[in-house]
């Protein structure tokens, strides 16, 4: 609903488009759909609580009046669900579609009409297609696994399974390790093989003994008896064994105790994790995330570049990406020879920069270089989410999350010059946010494909930055109806080939 006055228009938020409230979102952020809510101006939100003047109160009081008393113009709202914008411009494919909380996983044409679907269980991340047409989906453990020692893990994470177009289950893998336990997403190799993210559990008392400051243990993790840095293991499909793996354990630095081996200044050595990365102190983080603050890194997606034989991580809580090498054998990934090659986003992460004025990156998800062939190769692109509840400020009423391409100082060789910055060559960040999931990818034609976790919104953009295509997800109906990331292919994607894509219902309300 859009009422006009003077030079704004005034919004009723439609969590029909903008569906964002759950239940660790702070009270202020109320749900329009229940006439409680938020104002737009121009498009932007503005919290009812930061509204200053009377007047303004009493504009608002009209409006949800007029909402009560317009059943009608509620529905219509409601009632825009599924494919919403679709012109020329938009890129001629197939789109992946995995809601989180639904045991359907979708594949949709660009008018919303569904070509097949999967019925895979719920609580999933993500749906890959591989080459062989069949897809690869993550999502929760089929079976309930040891949570004795990581009792924290996610009900969408522990299980990667394979399924042919027809839907039959022909490969499974879950994580079953006493210490480690696999959440959030993966990367397909090109050789078959699968990057997976693991969790690996450490007694305090051995994080302690690395170095780990008590204060911050007393001030953050108190009450926890565990510390649970990533791991990225490469997984074989064929056998499914771990064949190489590297684990942010072995790469850390701390300047408490110089009697330990880790001694130094992290400032000195941005290739090495503080292990006292004070983050937890700052009081940014909320207290009721399921996994906890055990949870240090938060790692939520790997992406490999072949080229480079290099994989960036996405990592949540220290507001970075990390690049590692991929090519030091497994028994070398434990040595420097493996520390961090690049990082960028927060240098106050190792001591190097102001945490409001130097950070870039705010609980950012799905870092990924941009593949060989396509506009931008080469580039790094990520998904902002400018989570609000990190900003010593609160956001301003016209900041959302944003879409950044970032272009780094990659030498010839390989290697990374540290002393120069990386580029944002480009970015998008009008009228759409996610405070936690979401993704992002490049497509063929230039285009760029937003997902926007929480409120289900996929949104396609030109360079320029027009929205030619918009999918608002409507499953499953009257309930979180989040994307953890959505991926679009051509239609003469390998995986496609021979497959009937002949178009069915539209997956609307």
């Amino acid at each position: 609903m859009i009422i006009p006055f003077g030079k704004f228009s005034y919004h009723i938020l439609e969590l029909c488009h903008w569906r964002a409230v759950t239940p660790m979102l702070p009270m202020q952020h109320w749900n329009a759909c229940g006439i409680l809510g938020s104002i737009c101006f121009g498009g932007h939100v503005m919290s009812v609580s930061k509204i200053a003047g009377a007047a303004l109160r009493a504009l608002f009081s009209l409006i949800v009046a007029l909402v009560v008393l317009s059943p009608g113009l509620a529905q219509e709202e409601e009632d825009a669900r599924g494919v919403v914008v679709n012109k020329p411009e938009a890129f001629d494919g197939y789109t992946f579609i995995a809601p989180h909380f639904n045991n359907i996983a979708y594949v949709i044409d660009n008018d919303g009409r569904v070509i097949n679907e999967w019925n895979i269980g719920d609580f999933k991340r993500e749906i890959h297609l591989l080459d062989n047409g069949n897809v690869l989906v993550v999502r929760g453990s089929p079976e309930e696994l040891d949570k004795s020692l990581i009792p924290l893990a996610y009900e969408v994470d522990g299980a990667i399974v394979e399924f042919t177009w027809d839907g039959d289950k022909v490969w499974e893998y879950v994580f079953r390790h006493p210490h480690k336990r696999h959440h959030h997403g993966i990367d397909v190799l090109p050789n078959g093989n699968i990057l997976a993210l693991v969790w690996e559990y450490h007694h305090i008392d051995e994080a302690l003994a690395l170095g780990l400051d008590p204060a911050v243990v007393e001030a953050t993790l108190a009450g926890y008896d565990h510390f649970l840095p990533d791991s990225i293991v490469e997984i074989d499909r064929a056998n499914s064994e771990t064949v190489w793996e590297w684990r942010a354990w072995d790469h850390l630095i701390q300047d408490l105790d110089e009697k330990l081996p880790n001694y130094g200044a992290p400032a000195a050595n941005p290739q090495r994790i503080d292990i006292n990365y004070e983050q937890y102190l700052l009081k940014s983080i909320p207290t009721d995330w399921s996994a906890g603050p055990a949870d240090w890194m938060h790692s939520n997606m790997v992406n490999y570049n072949p080229i480079l034989d290099q994989i960036v991580i996405s990592v949540l809580r220290f507001d970075e990406f990390w690049i590692i090498n991929h090519g030091a054998a497994a028994e070398e990934a434990d040595g420097r020879a493996s520390d961090l090659l690049y990082r960028w986003g927060n240098p106050f992460a190792y001591g190097a920069g102001d945490m409001v004025e130097d950070r870039k990156l705010f609980q950012q998800h799905d870092a990924q270089w941009i593949e060989e062939g396509l506009p931008g190769a080469g580039n790094i692109l990520i998904y902002n989410n400018r989570n609000n509840l990190v900003l010593e400020h609160e956001l301003a009423d016209d900041e959302y999350s944003s879409i950044l391409e970032i272009k780094l100082p990659l030498r010839e060789d390989g290697s990374y010059d540290w002393t120069a910055d990386a580029e944002i060559v480009w970015r998008y960040d009008t009228g759409f946010y996610s405070r936690i999931i979401s993704g992002v990818q490049r497509l063929p034609n230039g285009n760029t494909l937003i997902t926007a976790g929480v409120p289900g919104r996929v949104l396609e953009v030109t360079p320029d930055g027009e929205v030619v295509w918009e999918f608002l997800n409507p499953v499953p109906p009257d309930a979180r109806q989040w994307l953890f990331r959505v991926r679009k292919y051509p239609a003469d994607h390998p995986g496609l080939a021979g497959k009937d894509l002949t178009p069915g219902r539209v997956l609307a309300e």
